[in-house]
């Protein structure tokens, strides 16, 4: 049986990635609107960057779905060298504008984490908020592939407005608005793990880290989110007006910022070429 046929045959058997997670939604982030309020997300906290650092022990890395490539440019001054990859070629116009952009060992590569040409082994491969929109199916046996003898996938995710009078009063408005029908609250390495696609090794959790947005900032930066995306919103305004009068009854500013942290977990482990052996 040839390899095509194989995966042919592995792919029909795979439970489905959720549907939430599917190519529709994840096509929002080669657009202009999402693009321009990328920016807002708050930064990953340095406790986490220095984490992915001491994974790769100064070998490459390969960033994978990296948007503007925060984490790549970030890693890039303790790596061998990085390469940064997105299928948006909105989002790679854009991150080569951005601070760090212009080191000689980082490249950018527009393209699908599944099939863009790379340049293996990689010490460790990223994943910052992006792993769920992945082709499982492919891009898992893709990874495994790319990375060293001891190479390692790290899953990275950030959570923000974590503060849960907020939390309580938003829910009901990101379920009105929400452009996603078939958004469900998964954790995608779970989902990973439970498919045979991911073995997680490890998980780090870092500490709070202070973000001190405006009111504008904190209701712009849901567009830079798939659900939200702000052309796809039947009523814009209506979510603008609704999302700010949430935060402003909820949390209370200080100079006009608010006063919130961030918080991520990377989760390191192996990714998994479940496909069989070739005979």
């Amino acid at each position: 049986m040839s390899r095509e046929a194989r995966h042919d045959t592995f792919s029909a058997t795979l439970e489905p990635k959720p549907a939430g997670w599917g190519e529709a939604y994840a096509a929002v982030f080669a657009e202009d609107d999402v693009v321009r309020s990328y920016h807002l997300r708050p930064p990953y906290p340095d406790e986490t960057i220095a984490t992915l650092a001491s994974l790769a022990k100064g070998g490459a890395i390969l960033d994978a779905g990296c948007g503007t490539g925060e984490l790549a440019r970030r890693l890039a001054p303790s790596a061998e060298r990085v390469d940064a990859v997105d299928v948006s070629a909105a989002m790679i116009t854009d991150a080569r504008t951005l601070p760090g952009a212009g080191r000689r060992n980082l490249r950018w590569l527009e393209g699908r984490i599944e099939d863009v040409e790379l340049e293996p082994p990689y010490a460790l491969a990223t994943a910052g908020d992006s792993v769920h929109w992945f082709e499982w199916d492919t891009a898992l046996p893709r990874l495994q592939s790319v990375l060293g003898e001891k190479g390692i996938l790290a899953v990275v995710h950030r959570d923000w407005l974590r503060e849960d009078v907020a939390l309580e009063r938003l829910r009901p408005i990101y379920a009105r608005h929400s452009w996603n029908a078939d958004f469900a609250p998964l954790d995608p390495v779970e989902e990973l793990e439970r498919r045979g696609l991911f073995i997680p090794l490890g998980t780090h959790v870092s500490k709070p880290a202070p973000w001190t947005p405006t009111l504008d900032e904190i209701v712009d930066c849901h567009f830079s989110m798939s659900g939200f995306a702000r052309g796809r919103l039947s009523n814009a305004e209506a979510f603008v007006r609704e999302v700010r009068d949430a935060v402003a009854e909820t949390l209370e500013p200080s100079d006009d910022r608010y006063g919130l942290d961030v918080v991520a977990t990377v989760t390191w482990g192996a990714p998994c070429n479940a496909l069989p052996a070739t005979p």
